[in-house]
């Protein structure tokens, strides 16, 4: 982790912010800093109703997170107490252990205080804090009664917006001519904290090799599930300005490499999201300088198998798919069973015990996961939102921007997660009609997209008729619902393989083979489809090959049997990205066919899928999908499938497929399927499931905006379309 090098910023004071979704090892970076030869303080602060892992440590979650409805100078006393009962105990602990070493390299004492105060169990651990909360007592006490005349805080009336604004306007952030007053108990943080500094310099002035001073952070002081700091005191502060500002008191004049890190998954405790309303956030602006913004790349995958090393046969073990996605899961094997982990998951994804089908975040985030919803940045309810769902429903924060005002989220690829919420939907056949329903009011007002061509109707239905598919009459011994509690090379039922064969028949009714040559369904006999959720792209199937003089190895096109196997590995599909030619979507065809011989890279193939949603047929257009577009490229003599989906015309079903064996193998031998209308006639097992026909017909013939878009956001946009409603201004007056 990189800290800083070269600030010509006036920042703030010496903290950051790790700021990312539960699972994907905040406090594991934290802590994994001491093997760089950094000093590490782990604290956590969690509530105390949460009995997760690592566990609260009582005396800097009680003096910081507990009773702060004091005065905002009562708390600045505290955090002052606090941290200079942390320098003192620090600096005794570590010069206690200094003069014992026979060299100047201060490292083996580093090494050996990291392992004691980073196991979370330790006896070292517990004497240090009880250490720092006697002198906390001491400093609190010698702080009052050199404030003997403080007078009790009066709760200040909230500023209007136009105040807020101009206070903010009035101030530059590059202005250090502004006066800020001291801190309550200032002088006592500033002393220890120098003293500390003097008394432990083979440390913190150590040099590198090229005796060049080094950068890279000394101690780092980790506050850990820090998000009640943000949390509004009803004296009218939160106690993360303040206690920036205690770390601002004794930072602003010190080069020392001593930072303060706080994680959560909140965004809320590196404000660095933008609320519709004005932001309390003056602790930027009252010194006059910057914050340094949130860190989220935590990784992805780190516990994934190798796909050299598995079979495409065995992806759909627990053992195997448990792997992909945050780290959280994989390290839990072994400690708890795997009903533990999958219902770990169901309450993290659902931030409840129970799934409550009527909550909309519930709803939304078990959608999310599996169809992969765009939500629309410019809606009112988007920013609070995206922020609820990444502190407490798993969604990921990809970035945010440096200014902290904008973050881009989603929901990556996560089989396991992606299986837990299939059996959390599927749990009664109404909870999905409830779900859709509660999706539908979404899209009507504009807070999710459908998409230019009724992309994310047609994700809903491919893989609601697999879900329903698979679960008419799953085979024994599979994972199928949360409580299993056998071997963990059992299959999860959503990632199983499933017959090209079996599910067309299902999707299409039993007649579907017979209205095509017999060739067909024999070419296919060995197909199977193992897809349990959506992937987004973001460039070309076949992107431009880039410059190799600039381009990096990893920039290099992943070859078309490597891409299609990956997907097949942790059973995703493909949503293309908007500008793709010809296709919209891939689902990967594994041919588990021996003639085909021992490599699986030789036995992919795909099944490609054009989405409309107009007024008109589109059936002509069929004919023209092929695997050989060069933004495709994904060539193979191996028989591949072609489905054009126009959702919003009348009922048709047309399948085709080469009599004879094609002149050009790659290009012609192709199974093509025109399919039109959402209706029993084309998808004949919408007929058990009105519901959720109903609901997926409201989504492709949508036809309305929200009442706010009829006239205001329609003129805004004038140009944007040609319908009357983006160019007849007279409209508003009507």
């Amino acid at each position: 982790m990189k800290f800083t090098s070269g600030i010509h910023r006036p920042y703030y004071a010496k903290f950051c912010s790790i700021v990312q979704s539960s699972g994907t090892g905040k406090s594991r970076l934290m802590t994994e800093l001491r093997n760089k030869g950094v000093i590490v303080l782990y604290m956590n602060l969690r509530d105390p109703s949460d009995l997760g892992f690592p566990m609260r440590d009582l005396v800097p979650a009680r003096i910081l997170t507990e009773d702060t409805d004091c005065t905002a100078a009562e708390y600045t006393a505290r955090c002052c107490a606090f941290f200079t009962a942390i320098f003192q105990t620090l600096q005794e602990d570590l010069s206690s252990k200094l003069p014992r070493l026979r060299s100047g390299n201060p490292d083996p004492v580093i090494k050996s205080w990291n392992d004691q105060m980073c196991n979370m169990r330790s006896s070292a651990r517990s004497e240090f804090f009880q250490k720092v909360h006697s002198r906390y007592q001491e400093t609190l006490t010698k702080i009052k009664i050199s404030n003997p005349a403080e007078k009790t805080d009066v709760k200040p009336a909230a500023p209007t917006a136009e105040e807020t604004a101009a206070k903010l306007g009035s101030m530059s952030l590059t202005d250090e001519k502004i006066v800020v007053p001291k801190l309550k108990g200032e002088s006592f943080v500033t002393t220890s904290y120098n003293n500390m500094l003097m008394v432990l310099q083979r440390i913190f002035t150590e040099k590198n090799k090229d005796e060049v001073s080094n950068n890279d952070p000394k101690l780092v002081i980790a506050f850990d599930e820090a998000h009640p700091l943000s949390n509004m005191s009803t004296k009218g502060f939160r106690p993360s300005h303040i206690i920036g500002r205690t770390i601002n008191c004794y930072s602003k004049k010190s080069d020392a490499s001593v930072w303060v890190v706080f994680a959560s998954t909140t965004s809320q405790v590196a404000d660095f999201s933008a609320p519709q309303s004005v932001h309390d956030s003056l602790r930027v602006a009252v010194a006059g300088q910057l914050l340094y913004p949130p860190y989220t790349h935590l990784g992805w995958d780190q516990n994934a198998d190798a796909v050299s090393g598995t079979s495409a046969n065995n992806v759909a073990s627990f053992d195997h798919i448990v792997g992909f996605g945050r780290p959280l899961w994989k390290s839990l094997i072994g400690k708890r069973t795997i009903p533990d982990v999958l219902e770990l998951a169901a309450q993290k994804l659902c931030k409840s015990i129970e799934f409550d089908a009527n909550d909309a975040n519930q709803a939304l985030a078990i959608l999310s996961q599996r169809f992969g919803l765009d939500i629309c940045l410019g809606h009112p309810d988007a920013v609070s939102y995206l922020e609820k769902a990444v502190a407490s429903y798993l969604r990921i924060c990809f970035s945010t921007t440096e200014d902290r005002m904008w973050t881009f989220t989603g929901y990556p690829s996560e089989p396991i997660l992606s299986c837990v919420a299939a059996i959390i939907l599927h749990r009664t056949p109404n909870d999905v009609n409830v779900v859709l329903g509660i999706l539908k009011k979404k899209v009507d007002g504009g807070m999710v997209e459908i998409g230019q061509s009724g992309e994310l109707a047609s994700r809903l239905l491919l893989l609601l008729a697999k879900d329903i598919f698979i679960r008419k009459d799953p085979p024994k011994g599979v994972i199928r619902d949360l409580h299993y509690n056998g071997s963990g090379d059992a299959e999860l039922m959503d990632c199983r393989k499933v017959s090209v064969i079996d599910f067309l028949e299902y999707l299409f009714g039993q007649t579907f083979w017979s209205r095509t040559v017999k060739e067909a369904k024999a070419t296919f006999q060995h197909a199977y489809i193992n897809f349990s959720h959506w992937v987004s792209m973001t460039e070309f199937i076949s992107p431009p090959v880039p410059d190799q003089t600039d381009a990096d190895s990893l920039s290099a096109r992943c070859s078309a049997e490597e891409w299609t196997l990956r997907h097949w590995h942790r059973t995703s599909a493909v949503q293309c990205c908007h500008l793709q030619p010809l296709v919209d979507k891939m689902i990967p065809i594994y041919f588990d066919d021996p003639a085909l011989g021992s490599e699986d890279l030789n036995r992919v193939s795909q099944i490609f899928i054009s989405d409309k949603a107009g007024k008109n047929c589109h059936e002509h257009d069929l004919g023209l999908v092929t695997r050989t577009h060069d933004s495709i490229q994904c060539l193979s003599n191996l028989p591949y499938i072609a489905l054009l989906l126009d959702l919003n015309v009348k009922p048709k079903l047309n399948v085709t497929f080469p009599e004879k064996e094609p002149i050009h193998v790659e290009t012609d031998r192709c199974l093509r399927i025109y399919a039109s209308g959402i209706s029993e006639t084309t998808f004949p097992f919408l007929s058990q499931h009105p519901g959720v026909a109903s609901q997926l017909r409201g989504l492709v013939s949508r036809q309305k905006e929200a009442p706010s878009q009829t006239t205001l956001e329609a003129l805004v946009k004038f140009g944007s379309t040609a319908r009357l409603r983006n160019l007849q201004w007279e409209l508003q007056d009507a």
